[in-house]
């Protein structure tokens, strides 16, 4: 089952500058990186980026479909609906969504609500499930 997980809503763009994406959604970025800086391995980014960050989140025993950071993330993006389609063509927009699962399955439900707000966004969803360790076994 999922336990965790983490989404973000992510845009990257080799001129335009992240302000203007932050316009342009509506959104307040919780991570702006900016193209020439700097980054933890020394190479200098060749793009923005700028994200709007949801979870680490833990999923509800009564919320079985493993996508609590996802409806969060959503939720919070819920003013950028129909407007991914105003950036500008260098933009690149999308979710990024991983999960954890306590066991070497990780079944979730994107139901058709999220995947409508999903729609809704304009962008597509790029999704991981981390499995624990295979060599465990439920008992």
């Amino acid at each position: 089952m999922i336990r965790a997980g983490r989404a973000s809503l992510v845009v990257t763009s080799v001129e335009t500058d992240p302000d203007l994406v932050t316009q342009h959604l509506g959104l307040s970025p919780t991570t702006v990186i900016r193209k020439g800086e700097g980054s933890r391995s020394g190479r200098v980014r060749e793009h923005h980026t700028w994200a709007v960050d949801a979870g680490p989140f833990s999923n509800e025993d009564d919320d079985q479909t493993g996508t609590a950071a996802l409806t969060t993330l959503l939720e919070r993006c819920r003013a950028a609906f129909g407007r991914v389609g105003t950036l500008p063509a260098d933009c690149h927009a999308r979710i990024v969504w991983s999960a954890d699962s306590d066991s070497a399955q990780g079944g979730f439900v994107l139901t058709a609500a999220v995947a409508g707000q999903i729609a809704a966004l304009g962008v597509d969803l790029y999704g991981t499930v981390c499995l624990r360790d295979g060599g465990e076994r439920d008992q």
